[in-house]
């Protein structure tokens, strides 16, 4: 059985180890990764793999992305599956892009 350290990385951050001993890991509809191991049931909101490492030399290792602004975009991408238009999917995106101007003026700040 194989067990993965788990390492999140978040825009301006240092990454870092959010849990070990994981085995099992599921992604929901709305973005969030439940992660499960050795008694160990932990939530990551709005987070994307990014590497999955079964080789590393530390150990079998699980990286995530986690920025907050993904759960908005799960969303938008869900109202579009259904193929017609309505007036939340414009205020979805709207909402989605305000966060994103708002990262990328965050990230100029701390340059």
């Amino acid at each position: 059985m194989c067990e993965f350290k788990i390492l999140i990385q978040e825009p301006g951050k240092k990454e870092y180890q959010a849990t070990e001993d994981i085995s099992y890991l599921s992604l929901q509809d709305n973005g969030t990764i439940i992660l499960t191991g050795f008694g160990v049931k932990e939530t990551i909101d709005a987070a994307l793999i990014t590497e999955v490492n079964v080789y590393a030399d530390e150990g079998a290792k699980l990286r995530l992305l986690k920025i907050p602004m993904l759960k908005d975009f799960v969303q938008f991408l869900k109202m579009i599956e259904t193929g017609s238009y309505n007036p939340e999917i414009e205020t979805s995106w709207n909402s989605f892009v305000k966060k994103g101007n708002a990262l990328i003026k965050e990230l100029k700040e701390n340059k």
